[in-house]
């Protein structure tokens, strides 16, 4: 499994007898990775949209994250994805590009 945490990209491995997760490699994200799945992200908006259930799902998955920042009810960020904090990467508006990922794996992309 991987997951990417701010600029760095990890690859795990859950021991299955005891579920502890192993860091088998790790590395710094590139600006052209971040480049890459910013793009992804916003043309999957072109092609296809995210259904309700899979909306509230990672509504609920950053409400209870300790990354997320909330300031309001419009204006959720996430503290581990390295965004800047601007209109496009407001969790709200990541929620509904159903090519978006989060960064700590509590929910994928459906393209």
């Amino acid at each position: 499994m991987k997951i990417q945490i701010k600029q760095w990209i990890y690859e795990l491995e859950q021991d299955p007898e005891t579920g502890e997760l192993k860091v088998l490699a790790f590395r710094k994200a590139g600006l052209f990775k971040k480049a890459s799945d910013y793009i992804k992200a916003e043309a999957s908006l072109l092609t296809s949209t995210l259904p309700e259930p899979d909306l509230k799902i990672r509504k609920q998955a950053c409400d209870s994250c300790d990354s997320c920042r909330k300031a309001g009810d419009q204006e959720w960020y996430c503290k581990s994805c390295g965004c800047p904090e601007w209109e496009r990467s407001r969790l709200q508006v990541k929620w509904e590009m159903p090519g978006a990922t989060c960064p700590l794996g509590k929910w994928t992309g459906n393209i």
